[in-house]
């Protein structure tokens, strides 16, 4: 589902350019200095965030070449782009100290870029973590640091000519991504993933989003399975697609395979159970991501045992 980025920025302007804001269990943010020193931390029932941000842009030379001539070589001139990067998350500080654990561990997979979804229990969360630390990644500014600091662009003002990249139009890469919370309570915290990444060149660039929602009395990311009854999962299909099609009226002629759950797990939210489509996932790009949730109360029943004990349902 993401991401991928061209020509990546150098580690020095990266630890520059981190800075960290405390959030309250719903994420509004003050001024504060240390995520180590933080994580010592609040008592509180639910989860206490930081908010990281980390951003840059690179300018490097390239070639805009000029195509519409008939021979070679064809004429160009050399032009300065700047690849730019986005990066808003976030890190525990404060409560239940496990379910801290938990999530920064999952939070620090997710800005290393590694496989973060596939993922779902605490074992499996904290084996994939440590595999991180063995490359010295132990917080989210490392993990950035290690994911975007490794490959420099040349910052050679006499590079060769015959060595820069050829566009056929001036163009960067793009790259933006964003954690926030989207519910939380005692037992339970809904993180939305989103972000865009464009390649230079491309005809557009791809948007993501998903949300993800953790189990913090079990210590584990709640999948389908979890959420939904096998019973229960024809049922809820069609209750999603008679909403979307009611929902995306104007744009439903344009979907192609509407037959299943998104590729990413539902979640759960303050006023139901949320699915998320992500762009060309049903159809044409000019669909979006498509999205709906359906109120407890209409899909109480298809609920787990386990995820009603959760909700208080």
């Amino acid at each position: 589902m993401k991401k991928s980025f061209g020509m990546a920025v150098g580690a020095m302007l990266l630890l520059m350019a981190c800075t960290g804001q405390k959030g309250t269990a719903q994420g509004e943010s003050g001024a504060e200095d240390s995520l180590a020193a933080d994580t010592a931390f609040d008592v509180s029932d639910t989860l206490v965030f930081k908010e990281v941000r980390c951003q840059d842009n690179k300018p490097y030379k390239v070639k805009i070449v000029d195509y519409s001539g008939d021979e070679e070589p064809y004429p160009y001139t050399v032009e300065t782009v700047a690849d730019t990067w986005v990066v808003n998350t976030l890190w525990a500080v404060g409560g239940p100290a496990e379910a801290v654990a938990f999530v920064n561990q999952w939070l620090t997979l997710d800005a290393a870029g590694a496989d973060s979804y596939s993922v779902h229990t605490a074992a499996e969360v904290a084996k994939a973590y440590e595999e991180l630390e063995k490359e010295g990644v132990t917080d989210i500014r490392s993990a950035l640091k290690n994911r975007w600091g490794e490959h420099q662009p040349d910052e050679d003002d006499d590079i060769d000519e015959d060595e820069m990249e050829s566009m056929a139009f001036k163009s960067a890469n793009e790259y933006s991504s964003s954690i926030s919370v989207m519910w939380q309570t005692k037992n339970l915290l809904t993180l939305w993933d989103s972000g865009y990444d464009y390649e230079a060149g491309a005809a557009h660039g791809m948007p993501w989003g998903a949300a993800k929602t953790f189990d913090l009395k079990n210590l584990r990311i709640l999948t389908l399975d979890d959420i939904i009854t096998e019973s229960g999962k024809q049922a809820v299909l069609k209750m999603i697609f008679d909403q979307l099609e009611d929902e995306y009226a104007d744009v439903w002629d344009m979907a192609s395979d509407a037959s299943d759950f998104p590729g990413t797990a539902p979640a759960l939210d303050k006023d139901g159970v949320r699915f998320d489509y992500g762009a060309y996932e049903l159809g044409a790009y000019a669909m979006g991501m498509p999205s709906v949730v359906i109120p407890y109360e209409k899909i109480k029943k298809y609920l787990t045992p386990e995820v009603k004990e959760l909700l208080g349902l």
